[in-house]
């Protein structure tokens, strides 16, 4: 769109919308591309390549209807012909979590971003387009959050937006909703999954407990979704219980979650009862909900127990002079591992070491705080707005023994 910094020849929209021709005048005379088989390709993603090489994942014309169809659903985005969605992430990243299909499928007005994804493009197209419901990676919103701060505005037709691609601090989730009214869905997948596997969406059951202790829950990575399944299991092999504690590795199936990688990389990934192994570890509570506390790939050893770089992370991002931050595991001759913060400020902000560390104490056990704070500029990041951190381990392996 014009707003976006792009050039616009026409508008087009499905349905009879005034300013917009038909979205028919774009396929009429075209060749019929219906698949004679349901289960024939219709995209190739690639992993984000955060803690590996990125490996290409075969969606079919029927795992993407399935997809489509239950993330549209109540439990999940709850999306209807009443909204109007944009898909901030971009069609790359595993079909911009299938926005772009559900908005027809609902009657819903689809607004598709640009190239621009600063704050300021950003705003002007909710407020511009009136958009009601977006998805996007948490430094998105981080940016957004920057611009609306400098200039004071404000995005009120925006009513929810659906946060994934990294664990989401509850920094940002207080803020949409104190300052600016937004609920946040938070939810988790992969694209191994379409990308879909469990929305922050309440039961009965959740919606009835106290306040406190049903945004407890609300703010975990959510319930399974109706089509998929989802199981977590210890070292052996054994589910763990249900209680929010215990955790283990996340294992999922389903009719839209993959069987394998492009050209076979890896070998044949699920076991043979059909389970895909994640990567994530997590735990599960009594309601049903998950929480990752980490990429397997990430957890940090030390002295042989785990430290989830994700809860320290969202207790470091509470900071208010703390913009965007990473935890790594680097290198200790005594500990195995040791946590490392990686810091970039608030604009305008300086921060201070000892201050963080400081704020951190109370926020988490002794052993887990950090062992050293580092300031950058900016933090490598994948095209899909992830930390990458597999470079800033290449970077700072060594760093605690150099310091």
């Amino acid at each position: 769109a014009d707003e976006a910094g792009l050039p616009v020849t026409a508008r087009f929209a499905v349905g009879d919308i005034e300013g917009f021709a038909p979205f028919s005048q774009l396929t009429d005379g075209q060749p019929a591309t219906r698949p004679t088989k349901l289960e024939t390709g219709s995209f190739m993603f690639y992993t984000s390549g955060t803690t590996g090489n990125p490996k290409g994942v075969l969606y079919s014309h029927r795992s993407t209807y399935l997809h489509a169809l239950a993330a549209a659903q109540n439990s999940a985005f709850g999306l209807s012909s009443l909204e109007t969605i944009m898909p901030i992430a971009p069609m790359y990243h595993a079909n911009a979590w299938a926005l772009p299909y559900m908005a027809p499928m609902c009657g819903a007005k689809l607004v598709l971003p640009g190239l621009e994804m600063d704050g300021a493009s950003i705003h002007d197209l909710i407020d511009g387009e009136q958009v009601s419901f977006a998805g996007a990676v948490p430094t998105v919103w981080t940016m957004l959050f920057d611009y609306l701060e400098e200039t004071g505005r404000t995005v009120e037709s925006l009513k929810r937006t659906i946060i994934a691609g990294s664990a989401v601090p509850r920094a940002m989730i207080e803020k949409f909703h104190e300052r600016y009214g937004v609920i946040v869905l938070q939810y988790w997948g992969m694209t191994e999954m379409s990308p879909l596997g469990t929305v922050a969406t309440p039961t009965a059951e959740v919606e009835a407990l106290p306040p406190e202790k049903r945004t407890e829950v609300l703010q975990k990575q959510g319930r399974i979704q109706f089509g998929a399944e989802l199981k977590i299991v210890d070292g052996e092999g054994k589910e763990i219980a249900r209680d929010g504690i215990a955790f283990g590795d996340v294992w999922v199936k389903g009719p839209w979650i993959a069987s394998g990688y492009f050209k076979e990389e890896g070998g044949n990934v699920r076991d043979e009862d059909g389970w895909f192994p994640t990567g994530d570890v997590a735990t599960l509570d009594e309601y049903g909900y998950l929480k990752i506390t980490d990429r397997t790939k990430d957890v940090i050893k030390s002295g042989g127990e785990w430290i989830s770089s994700i809860d320290v992370e969202n207790a470091a991002s509470s900071h208010p002079e703390i913009s965007q931050c990473a935890v790594i595991g680097v290198y200790h001759p005594k500990w195995e591992e040791r946590p490392l913060l990686i810091v970039v400020p608030v604009k305008g902000a300086n921060p201070d070491r000892g201050e963080i560390l400081a704020f951190l104490e109370n926020r988490m056990a002794k052993w887990w705080l950090p062992d050293d704070v580092v300031f950058v500029e900016e933090l490598p990041l994948t095209a899909t707005g992830k930390v990458r951190k597999t470079a800033l381990r290449d970077t700072y392996r060594e760093y605690l023994i150099s310091n």
